[in-house]
């Protein structure tokens, strides 16, 4: 017979690996339609028309649609895609299912159009919404918080193409006062997030690694040096923190989501034209790229962050 904690433990391991396979291919399908826009977009389209793809007209008129379009499916869209990600933790409560078609037309849209944001808290939203309104349905007993942490841990590893992040995060969100050992808790959740990332890796994998160059000779100066930078780096993260909930509540003021994205856009496309295309877009391979490329200077390092 088996101890009743391990019966627990496999009941739950079935839902548990689908939802991590259902939110990598969710993340997979999502992706493939916007690399294909993306394609449109940024490659086809300015070639049919004889424009380069860096023109700084091209740039900004393609962000600035792009900040438009996304406005007018968060006004005019049902749920008006999902609550606003700077204002909601990456795993939070589960939104309706009616505001999801919306959230994902404007997520295509922001990865299309060369926004350099990654599809981390949409495409989590989109999972928890969907793992919490099925689940509901097919096992009523399980409650909405076990479905939102399998939904999350799948997308966790889906994104990372390992569940090792999502170890991580939930040994210590879960790691409460229960009584129940941490590892019964952490199990369906690490169920979920290896099915996502071996999901994910039949289709491509994400390489988050950087070739770089060995040091060399480590000196004295070297530990000043960094810790300069660090304190450089540190100093400009804080500022950024101060400004954002600042120009967010500024921005607000408009209660207009078009005009707002649409001056965000084009701001964006200001931005990209001064870092150039490789400052566009998710960012995974521009990072690969700014690394391999050995010909930037530290200004053009300056302008991209």
């Amino acid at each position: 017979m088996l101890h009743p904690r391990a019966r627990t433990m496999l009941l739950l391991s079935l839902p548990a690996v689908a939802i991590g396979i259902a939110s990598s291919l969710i993340l997979i399908v999502v992706m493939k339609i916007a690399s294909v826009l993306q394609n449109l977009l940024w490659q086809r389209l300015p070639g049919t028309l004889g424009i380069a793809q860096d023109s700084p007209l091209w740039i900004i008129g393609v962000l600035t649609l792009t900040g438009i379009a996304v406005g007018l499916v968060i006004r005019f869209s049902q749920g008006h895609a999902g609550p606003d990600p700077a204002c909601e933790p990456l795993i939070g409560a589960p939104v309706p299912p009616s505001a999801l078609p919306g959230l994902i037309v404007a997520l295509i849209l922001g990865l299309a159009g060369g926004v350099s944001l990654g599809p981390e808290h949409p495409i989590m939203t989109v999972n928890i919404a969907l793992a919490v309104a099925i689940g509901a349905r097919l096992l009523p007993r399980v409650n909405r918080m076990e479905w939102t942490i399998l939904a999350s841990a799948g997308t966790i590893g889906a994104l990372f193409g390992t569940p090792v992040a999502a170890a991580l995060i939930f040994s210590q969100t879960l790691n409460g006062s229960s009584e129940v050992p941490l590892w019964d808790r952490l199990f369906a959740p690490l169920m979920a997030a290896a099915a996502g990332a071996l999901t994910t890796g039949l289709f491509f994998h994400p390489h988050f690694s950087l070739p770089i160059a060995h040091y060399g000779q480590m000196e004295m100066t070297d530990i000043l040096s960094g810790a300069i930078v660090a304190a450089i780096a540190i100093a400009a993260g804080m500022v950024a923190v101060w400004c954002l909930p600042r120009l967010h509540a500024m921005m607000h003021q408009m209660k207009n989501p078009v005009l707002v994205l649409g001056i965000g856009g084009f701001i964006l496309g200001i931005l990209g034209v001064i870092g150039g295309p490789v400052s566009l877009f998710k960012g995974l391979d521009e990072m690969q790229q700014m690394v391999a490329n050995q010909a930037f200077s530290t200004s053009d390092y300056f302008c991209w962050r």
